[in-house]
């Protein structure tokens, strides 16, 4: 492809109303065109509310199996939930999800419920990821297709990543030692094109070290990196934009991340490099460029997979 694309994607759109609130004014007076929305949180209504003052940014579901509660009651999810009927903690969860410890009929069931929660509210969802990136672990990785094949969801966000930095690791952008990360940069690779191969995903999702992540100064240069070196091809950018809310930000662990991320999303410099480079600012609608085409597929796809259930 011979264009720059680029989705800049903030997530966590209802956790919090100092969140949700970052992330709209990002988008309205920045460079942030896409959101994925949280919809069992306690700003999840608050967030759609407003989002009829933002009808230009693309809205996606962030699928969460590991904060709160479940859209489902507990009885009808009892693999997802401790004993005070919450999701299990990041940790716990991911711990059951490599272990297959989680009944996968009632994890699509969960997926579908937070996915018809939102479109029942009004909204066309652009796509799909999870809080944590929890669908990408083994026993969430069918349920998560089949949830969104069934509601008719099209477009996920990227399992392979990618980083553009002046010293490149063997193994890309992930934790660990060299043979840790060659598995993780080799898994991905392969959900995206054999688990997710059916849904319309940006090439890579551009990524970061860990180390980068925890040094504000030295992230900041990483994004500026990121788009003075962009290549040619559709790539996702997924944030955390927010703004400090008194009773939420001081038990967020990332509360100073989302306020540098909020201030240079909204920062002129940051939208200049962006034009100097030629980078195309789209969200998920713009992954087919035939849009009526794209949605076509995947209808006949989601028909054809609830016949196959049918028929089982």
């Amino acid at each position: 492809m011979n264009a720059k694309r680029l989705i800049i994607n903030a997530d966590d759109l209802g956790m919090s109303r100092g969140i949700t609130d970052g992330i709209l004014i990002a988008h309205r007076y920045g460079i942030l065109t896409s959101a994925s929305l949280m919809v069992n949180m306690p700003a999840s209504e608050y967030a759609v509310d407003r989002l009829a003052s933002t009808p230009k940014l693309g809205v996606g579901i962030h699928l969460n199996i590991c904060q709160g509660r479940p859209i489902l009651s507990a009885s009808q999810v009892p693999s997802l939930v401790n004993s005070e009927g919450r999701f299990h903690s990041p940790k716990e969860m991911i711990h059951r999800l490599w272990r297959w410890r989680i009944n996968p009929q009632q994890l699509e069931k969960e997926f579908r419920a937070q996915i018809r929660w939102a479109k029942d509210i009004g909204l066309r969802l652009t796509h799909a990821d999870s809080h944590h990136h929890m669908h990408i672990y083994p026993a969430a990785l069918v349920p998560f297709a089949r949830a969104l094949l069934a509601e008719g969801i099209s477009r996920a966000r990227a399992s392979r990543c990618v980083q553009w930095a002046q010293k490149q690791f063997l193994g890309g952008p992930h934790e660990g030692g060299i043979a840790r990360r060659l598995f993780v940069q080799a898994y991905r690779a392969t959900l995206q094109s054999s688990f997710f191969h059916q849904l319309e995903c940006p090439s890579r999702r551009i990524s970061f070290l860990s180390r980068d992540r925890r040094n504000p100064e030295e992230l900041e240069r990483a994004w500026l990196n990121t788009l003075e070196h962009f290549h040619y091809g559709t790539f996702e950018l997924a944030c955390h934009p927010g703004l400090p809310q008194p009773g939420f930000s001081e038990s967020d662990t990332i509360c100073q991340q989302r306020e540098n991320e909020f201030r240079w999303l909204t920062d002129a410099d940051f939208r200049s490099v962006i034009i100097r480079n030629g980078i195309q600012l789209i969200t998920y609608r713009d992954l087919c460029e035939r849009h009526a085409v794209c949605d076509s597929v995947v209808s006949s796809l989601t028909h054809r997979h609830l016949a196959n259930v049918r028929h089982r």
